[in-house]
């Protein structure tokens, strides 16, 4: 028998050039200034919900929006440009985690690290209610059988995927905070087909 993998769902994983070591240094004074919403067991983020339009991202803004570029044609999609639409620093300590969730109201999502720490895992969303059973899995690496998949932070990498993937970031075991910051980013300019053509406009 033959098999053919279908609908593959596709994140990007890369490197940030610009993310200097004296960004890195400002950008935890920063977070951890501003760090003022916290969630019990799942770490804190910061009020400020704009953080990569402060001018010391200004590079690092540039570099996504490439990145969103690749990332729209890897998917075939048609798209003018696109706008980081918001944006917050994370901070996870020992013991929290960030529970599973996913971003509405957004087309790409990610976020790139200021340090090491507890790895970031996405759900492979459905996979069980695709057979109408859930039989137990045989161990090894088949990919078909992934029920989630795991990346380790490393300082500069960044993670982007379609909004809509549910994802977390595991348990903390180290008591070294984790930094990283998070985004959004939406389509902007004519959007979708002769029949569902919208213009999207982001308000400044």
């Amino acid at each position: 028998m033959e098999f053919v993998d279908l609908f593959p769902k596709t994140i990007g994983v890369g490197e940030l050039k610009s993310l200097t070591p004296e960004i890195i240094s400002q950008a935890k004074l920063l977070i951890d200034k501003s760090c003022a919403v916290e969630i019990a067991g799942d770490g804190g983020y910061t009020a400020n919900q704009q953080l990569l339009n402060e001018p010391l991202f200004a590079s690092i803004k540039l570099e996504i929006l490439s990145y969103c570029r690749e990332f729209a044609n890897a998917y075939s999609h048609i798209v003018e440009d696109f706008h980081i639409c918001n944006s917050w620093g994370n901070v996870v300590n020992f013991g929290d985690n960030i529970h599973y969730h996913k971003h509405s109201n957004a087309y790409i999502s990610g976020s790139f690290y200021l340090t090491e720490g507890s790895s970031f895992n996405i759900l492979n969303s459905g996979f069980r209610e695709l057979f109408g059973f859930a039989p137990a899995l045989t161990p090894g690496d088949n990919y078909r059988a992934l029920e989630s998949f795991t990346i380790k932070p490393k300082v500069s990498r960044i993670i982007m995927f379609p909004s809509g993937m549910m994802h977390c970031v595991l348990p903390s075991t180290s008591h070294d905070k984790r930094y990283s910051i998070a985004f959004n980013v939406i389509p902007i300019g004519k959007i979708g087909t002769p029949t569902g053509l919208m213009e999207i406009r982001p308000v400044l």
